[in-house]
């Protein structure tokens, strides 16, 4: 990698199971993800959660983004979806979606906005490529251990293969 970074822990390659979650979404640009982003994040863990009865995984949260086929960031938006993981879609509240995320290989990085001083996003893919991974069309995600606001330590994954 050309740029060097210091980093707690080096990104690594797992292995998911397919797994379920339940949240609430917003569409949004990449020029606008500062403050939609954060708001719709922050609206979920108080106003929201506690109606999802089936959570697992406790305190966990996953913060979702969907990017559409060969997206440009300049001008599409994209999904982002706060979001629980669930043992079952059944009691869902219906201001709220489903989503059940395949099985599939992820590059993986601990981030914490607190200590580094860097973009994840752009340092993960360049390690993907670096590695001779490829980003493949999928649901990207934060797991944050739990969501505390928008300085929180969160896992980054990035589905590859």
């Amino acid at each position: 990698m050309s740029e060097q970074v210091s980093t707690a822990v080096e990104p690594k390659v797992v292995k998911k199971s397919n797994f379920k979650v339940v949240g609430t979404y917003c569409q949004t640009m990449m020029d606008e993800r500062e403050v939609k982003i954060p708001r719709l994040m922050e609206h979920f863990h108080t106003s929201k959660l506690h109606k999802v009865k089936n959570r697992i995984n406790n305190p966990n949260s996953i913060g979702m983004f969907v990017d559409p086929p060969n997206w440009n960031e300049d001008t599409e938006a994209f999904y982002w979806i706060a979001a629980v993981e669930v043992d079952s879609f059944e009691k869902i509240p219906q201001d709220m979606i489903t989503k059940t995320i395949p099985a599939q290989k992820y590059a993986v990085l601990e981030f914490d906005p607190s200590v580094h001083d860097f973009n994840p996003y752009p340092y993960l893919f360049q390690w993907i490529k670096s590695k001779g991974y490829e980003l493949v069309e999928g649901f990207g995600f934060e797991e944050y251990h739990p969501y505390t606001g928008v300085e929180t330590k969160f896992t980054l994954y990035l589905p590859i293969k």
